[in-house]
């Protein structure tokens, strides 16, 4: 999409933006309801858990549930989602340099 628009001296200005066609969006992690208060995190395959416990959300890194360890508690959703991604990504490094 472009758009003209006008400068002080009454040139016409063409310009331009980009279209999400243009820009590939940046891969969103996914997760699943497993059990009654437990979701399942997906990031190239299951990473961890966040179980529902109030007034927090409980991150756990590793796969399966009966493994994962507790990594962190957060208060809202998406950044214990984040937590839990972020612990996953920061093992992978670990891993590879080792």
């Amino acid at each position: 999409m472009s758009a003209t628009t006008r400068t002080a001296h009454g040139s016409a200005q063409r310009e331009s933006t980009t279209t999400t066609n243009d820009v590939q969006a940046p891969a969103e992690p996914t997760y699943e309801l497993v059990d009654l208060d437990r979701y399942a995190i997906m990031h190239d395959g299951p990473v961890g858990y966040v179980e529902v416990v109030p007034p927090v959300f409980v991150c756990y890194a590793g796969h399966p549930f009966a493994k994962a360890e507790e990594a962190a508690q957060r208060h809202d959703f998406q950044t214990a989602v984040q937590t839990v991604i972020e612990h996953a990504a920061s093992v992978r490094r670990t891993r590879r340099r080792a």
